[in-house]
């Protein structure tokens, strides 16, 4: 029996969203960023993606250098920030 936790899917309401990896791609700071396999929750119906909001928490915080201007962090635009999805998944909240 598979323990792994699922949830409904809000873009089609029939499918369940499962643990998966997908290519994440954002622009931080004007620079592309690409992460293969990045932990995502992804819909066995309608294929929809949602990043894994724990995993886009530990991703910002790799960018987050302390040495930057405030000016400078100001304008850049969080990828915590970024619509990467409509609905944020978190694994740790149980529905």
């Amino acid at each position: 029996m598979n323990n792994e936790p699922f949830y409904p899917c809000q873009e089609c309401k029939v499918g369940t969203l499962h643990r998966d990896y997908a290519f994440f791609f954002t622009i931080q700071g004007g620079q592309p960023i690409c992460v293969p396999d990045f932990p995502a929750w992804t819909c066995d119906l309608c294929g929809r993606r949602d990043y894994d909001s724990v995993a886009l928490t530990k991703l910002q915080a790799i960018f987050e250098p302390d040495h930057r201007s405030r000016q400078e962090q100001h304008q850049s635009p969080k990828i915590a920030d970024q619509d990467h999805t409509s609905v944020p998944v978190d694994p740790q909240v149980h529905i």
